[in-house]
């Protein structure tokens, strides 16, 4: 084969391969019937959803924090908190009046931040707190399981109408 026939057969492939892509490209432009169109959107939908899951099963977040609150104007005052996870020590907080301040107009307190593996786990919070009848401690016990995600636990003292005394309320998050 001479040059001239080698030049001339790869041209002639070229515009036959650009002949067969052509009426496809074509197609991709043009819109989709309605049907078609809901299968793509739940197609796009389902891949979103597959990637999120394969991101919480390969990557699953250890992360969590427990936060003490008070009901904003509230008259209870904490002195401190001893707080245990799984019966290991997890923190410590002797509280200043600029801190009560700030709980007392609805701040929150970080008191714990860390790694739980997933699974059932126990809180427990000594509280010492300054209420109508003075000085008196409360000592509360939480459990809850922690997921794939990350998991708030917040710590709220409050004074029972009826008997004037402390008492501590917990909620629980699961954060994205």
């Amino acid at each position: 084969m001479t040059l001239g026939r080698l030049l001339a057969l790869a041209c002639l492939s070229l515009s036959v391969s650009g002949a067969l892509v052509s009426p496809a490209s074509h197609a991709a432009e043009a819109p989709l019937p309605r049907d078609l169109q809901g299968l793509k959107g739940e197609l796009l939908n389902l891949n979103r959803d597959i990637a999120q899951l394969e991101k919480e099963l390969l990557f699953p977040s250890t992360e969590a924090a427990v936060v003490v609150t008070l009901e904003p104007g509230s008259a209870l005052k904490v002195i401190d908190v001893k707080l245990l996870i799984n019966e290991k020590d997890a923190g410590y907080h002797l509280y200043t009046d600029a801190e009560l301040v700030a709980l007392a107009k609805g701040g929150m307190q970080r008191i714990y931040t860390g790694n739980l593996g997933s699974g059932q786990h126990t809180l427990k919070a000594v509280i010492n707190l300054r209420g109508a009848k003075g000085e008196e401690q409360r000592v509360a016990t939480f459990s809850f399981s922690k997921g794939a995600q990350r998991k708030v636990i917040e710590l709220k003292p409050v004074m029972q109408a009826t008997t004037r005394q402390g008492d501590v309320l917990f909620r629980e998050w699961d954060l994205q």
